[in-house]
């Protein structure tokens, strides 16, 4: 970029003239309104900065010279003491902006983020769908798109077009308004809105011939995010282009962030199992499911043994070996579906939709039989197990399941440990009065 800047101080010249050069610029200086004329006459510039004092009274006739000319590029006021006869003048030359000369930190970063938004528009790795039916048209804008570093993937029809949507990621949706085919631009945009997944976020912008209010209503009503008229100019293209997905980037990076929260609020960081407080959030679901579309539901605890003594003798480092052994191996035993939590210390708790009280029985004995042959570390770990299967005793109520489970756990641990029991009255009757 080539910038002339007209300053009649020496040494805010030599300030401005580093940071430009800073900024990959050629840079031209001039003390006065007359030298500035005299080099727009000879050359060509991207960008003018010009001291207050270009637009004042004795600088009046660059003002006349850059609005009689048509100077198109921008003009940039700096000053630290606006008044009327200055900002007259200086709207009178077009002015594009206002930056504060007395805060040169403030003015570095604005020329910064200025001049970089100018030359620096680069989407790199990023994906944008296209569908236009002009092949001439789709020619231009891919370049245009292409300049910019972007992956570009084209279509003549929105059905097409909308079937890869669904089944690839995109960063950017880019339509014609009336396509050949079925379906036109703002039908396919609704298709997109409708879509029950991440898929009805994804931007759009529409490409029209007719820059017509009523129809730029129309589109934003169905769901587009920014629009341009065709044929494009291909800055304000880049511009647009750059924005939406840049916008979006930053929504991923807070989705991302929200799920990374989110996972640590759930799952327990050492197992990568689910927590406490997930399944307390979630049983309560599995239950009311299981009654409304009548399916058995069964509830399995299971408690490490003696795994205070592993921790004693050898350590928590191993203690914590052990755990996220066993929740790794709890994890890919069970089905999609399944619930799998640590609920404390050494003690897990898994939901078992569909499965009756015989089944999750035979899927506990599994699960202990895998545990016992384990090892983790070298060593020899077993577990008791406490099954309870939903009944209209727990009326819907997790807690008396949750309890029941637990019991069961405790009557495991009676008698002998490494064992599973299946909670029922007569098995509590009966370890009650073996214990009276």
């Amino acid at each position: 970029m080539k910038v002339l800047v007209l300053e009649h101080s020496r040494l805010f010249q030599k300030m401005l003239t580093e940071l430009l050069e800073e900024l990959d610029c050629e840079v031209d200086c001039v003390r006065s309104g007359t030298e500035g004329k005299a080099k727009l006459e000879k050359e060509s510039y991207s960008l003018i900065l010009a001291g207050q004092h270009i637009f004042d009274e004795s600088g009046a006739d660059f003002a006349t010279y850059c609005s009689s000319k048509q100077v198109s590029c921008p003009i940039i006021l700096l000053t630290s003491e606006p008044n009327e006869t200055l900002l007259k003048n200086a709207r009178n030359a077009g002015i594009t902006d206002i930056f504060p000369k007395s805060n040169f930190t403030y003015l570095r970063e604005s020329l910064r983020y200025y001049i970089e938004g100018q030359t620096n528009i680069d989407v790199k790795g990023g994906r944008v769908i296209y569908i236009e039916d002009s092949r001439s048209v789709a020619h231009v804008v891919i370049n245009y798109l292409k300049k910019i570093n972007l992956d570009v993937t084209h279509f003549t029809n929105a059905e097409t077009a909308l079937k890869s949507i669904i089944s690839e990621d995109y960063d950017l949706v880019i339509t014609d308004v009336i396509l050949d085919g079925t379906m036109s631009g703002t039908s396919l945009v609704r298709m997109i809105r409708a879509q029950n997944s991440h898929i009805s976020e994804i931007p759009i912008l529409a490409m029209t011939g007719h820059d017509d209010p009523q129809r730029r209503i129309e589109l934003y009503h169905a769901g587009i995010n920014d629009y341009v008229t065709k044929p494009p100019i291909e800055e304000e293209l880049a511009s647009r282009v750059y924005n939406l997905i840049t916008n979006k980037r930053l929504l991923d990076q807070v989705r991302e962030q929200q799920k990374s929260l989110y996972d640590m609020a759930m799952k327990d960081q050492l197992t990568s199992c689910h927590n406490r407080h997930s399944l307390a959030e979630y049983a309560p679901k599995y239950i009311h499911d299981a009654i409304k579309y009548n399916f058995p539901l069964s509830m399995m605890i299971l408690d490490l043994d003696h795994f205070k003594e592993i921790n004693d003798q050898h350590g928590h480092t191993t203690g914590d070996v052990v755990l996220s052994s066993i929740g790794e191996l709890l994890m890919a035993s069970c089905k999609q579906g399944d619930f799998v939590a640590r609920i404390g210390g050494e003690e897990f708790a898994i939901m078992l939709p569909h499965y009756s009280a015989s089944e999750a029985m035979a899927k506990s004995e599994e699960i202990r039989a895998m545990i016992e042959l384990r090892k983790p570390n070298g060593l020899k770990i077993t577990a008791s197990i406490g099954v309870a299967t939903l009944s209209d005793i727990h009326n819907e109520n997790y807690d008396a399941l949750y309890k029941d489970a637990d019991q069961a756990v405790y009557l495991s641990k009676e008698n002998g440990r490494n064992c599973i029991t299946l909670y029922s009255d007569e098995a509590v009757e009966k370890t009650a009065a073996n214990i009276i």
